[in-house]
């Protein structure tokens, strides 16, 4: 269940107590006892609902945090280990000589502020971290 199927059930709720609290004294006590066992139903089906929705908030903000990170990642690159204020950019790729036959790459990386650059490996698919 949703959040607004929740509230409904909220409000439905509310009218009920509402129904109870308007009933006379000489009102039937089995008419009094089934407004009161649709109040616990209905208050069981909130709980339930308001549940629900908390477990989807949940799983909808570990969404957003990881793709929060996965942008930061992707738009910011990794820290300059020398001067640890540029960001390190890729700006060249090329096919490894031993393992381009999988895909692998070796990418050069330039540093933003400071000019260092660097060559690592680049391996989307994981085959030279198979078989450790």
């Amino acid at each position: 269940m949703d959040i607004a199927t929740g509230l409904q059930l909220l409000a439905q709720a509310t009218g009920i107590v509402k129904d109870l609290r308007d009933i006379d004294k000489g009102f039937d006590q089995a008419a009094l006892k089934a407004q009161m066992a649709d109040l616990y139903s209905t208050l069981a089906d909130v709980k339930i609902a308001l549940s629900d929705a908390r477990e989807t908030i949940h799983d909808r903000d570990q969404q957003i945090k990881r793709l929060e990170e996965k942008i930061a990642t992707l738009s910011s690159g990794e820290a300059c280990a020398l001067c640890n204020e540029g960001r390190l950019k890729v700006v060249a790729s090329k096919p490894h000589e031993h393992f381009a036959f999988a895909g692998v790459q070796t990418r050069s990386l330039k540093c933003d502020n400071c000019g260092h650059t660097e060559e690592r490996f680049h391996d989307p698919s994981g085959v030279t971290k198979r078989g450790r």
